[in-house]
């Protein structure tokens, strides 16, 4: 390959990776503009996740399913990668099994009681029969790709760890769905949302401990403060809306509490996103660089 070639790649390869990385952050953007027009609409929501049952419901499904392409995409290499993978396995759960509420448009939908209403269990199943197949497809072809002659010795020991987790993953899915389907969608929403935003937490203090950065461009200390505290407010984030829900029952979801600790842990994500990108933004493939001169 030639020189210019070369250049031109390396030119290629950042600007489809700038992309992304601005794509998985602007999905927190749409979300919460979606969302801002709903409340604008229809007033005070039950929560974010509730979307499901508004207008935004498309922007809502939409841009959780285009995150979790990006994090697959950019998960990167070591620990993260494989609990990155796994956030984006469980992204798509928390877009298409929608949130428990009581009332929709203002309008009781269970007696009082928080619910998924029946009329949307047809489209539920029909959307996790496909991410379970799907996801089978996908982890079928990464085992495929990671033993082929070529791929180099170390393809699919890099890899494992995620095929492993996203196996974990859909076996305790597919059970969960088929065993317990009425506890599936009483809890499933909750149990994705809390795990997805609880990975990112561990992913953002791993970060902020993390010594070796070779071969991206190591953060300065301000950079890894932020993701300490990131990690820091995901996690008290997420203990304060699980007790305030666990305390308050079916009544929790009429306050804005669940609300607003959804909106920080949006934010929170689209912030560690941020960091991340403008950390990298000038990143090379450590290939094409060295192949340069």
């Amino acid at each position: 390959m030639t020189h210019d070639a070369v250049r031109a790649a390396d030119t290629s390869l950042r600007r489809t990776y700038r992309y992304l990385r601005l794509g998985v952050a602007g999905t927190a953007v749409v979300i919460a503009v979606a969302v801002a027009i709903t409340v604008a609409q229809l007033g005070m929501l039950e929560s974010i996740s509730a979307a499901y049952y508004t207008p935004a419901r498309d922007a809502f499904v939409g841009a959780l399913i285009a995150a979790s392409l990006g994090l697959l995409a950019l998960s990167g290499r070591g620990v993260q990668r494989g609990l990155l993978d796994a956030a984006a396995l469980l992204a798509p759960l928390v877009a298409v099994v929608p949130t428990p509420v009581i009332t929709i448009a203002g309008v009781e939908v269970c007696g009082g009681e928080a619910c998924v209403p029946a009329s949307v269990h047809p489209a539920v199943d029909t959307s996790v029969a496909t991410y379970l197949v799907v996801g089978a497809l996908a982890v079928a072809v990464a085992v495929v790709l990671g033993l082929r002659r070529d791929a180099g010795r170390a393809a699919l020991e890099r890899v494992w760890p995620s095929i492993v987790l996203s196996v974990i993953v859909l076996a305790v899915v597919w059970a969960w769905w088929g065993l317990g389907r009425e506890s599936f969608f009483g809890f499933a929403h909750f149990v994705a949302t809390a795990g997805f935003f609880g990975i990112l937490a561990i992913v953002s203090l791993l970060d902020a401990l993390r010594t070796d950065w070779s071969p991206e461009p190591t953060p300065s200390r301000a950079v890894r403060t932020a993701y300490a505290v990131i990690a820091g407010l995901l996690a008290l984030d997420l203990v304060a809306v699980t007790i305030f829900v666990a305390v308050g029952g079916p009544a929790a979801t009429t306050f804005p509490v669940v609300f607003v600790c959804e909106f920080v842990a949006l934010a929170l994500f689209c912030l560690y996103w941020v960091l991340q990108t403008a950390n990298t933004w000038n990143q090379a493939d450590p290939a094409l660089v060295g192949g340069i001169g």
